[in-house]
């Protein structure tokens, strides 16, 4: 999967954002992000904006001696490791993500939703609640 550290960043920040809610750059963070998923060169720039931006909404976390893990960024051998279809539906949610923040500026709670389901081996029917959700939105 491209992006895979940009994407275990977004997954920490999405936690953070569970917890604490957003600034008013979060949204703008995330959306770069997304929309660069597949742009290499940008990867350590754009993993450092998530960093800064997870540490301005939960402060705290950055220097906690005893991390819960809410916040942390994902271990993407995780997403490597899942079944070959929940990789196929995450890859088409991302996609969904992509198509719909290349033609909005807003971020909604479902890119955030579906940011945090990448964290998670779900049924692939959850994922396509969201892709779907995301797609509606589009026309």
């Amino acid at each position: 999967m491209q992006g895979e550290k940009v994407i275990s960043a977004l997954i920490g920040l999405t936690g953070a954002v569970a917890n604490n809610g957003k600034t008013e750059h979060t949204d703008q963070v995330v959306r770069e992000a997304v929309l660069q998923l597949s742009d290499s060169s940008r990867e350590a720039e754009l993993v450092e904006k998530i960093h800064t931006e997870k540490h301005r909404i939960a402060p705290d976390c950055a220097t906690c001696t005893h991390p819960c893990g809410n916040t942390s960024d994902y271990e993407i051998e995780k997403l490597r490791q899942a079944e070959k279809s929940v990789q196929d539906k995450k890859e088409e949610m991302l996609l969904a993500m992509k198509q719909y923040l290349s033609e909005s500026e807003t971020v909604p709670e479902t890119v955030y939703r579906g940011i945090a389901y990448l964290g998670y081996d779900l049924e692939p029917e959850s994922y396509e609640e969201i892709i779907t959700e995301l797609q509606m939105s589009c026309r």
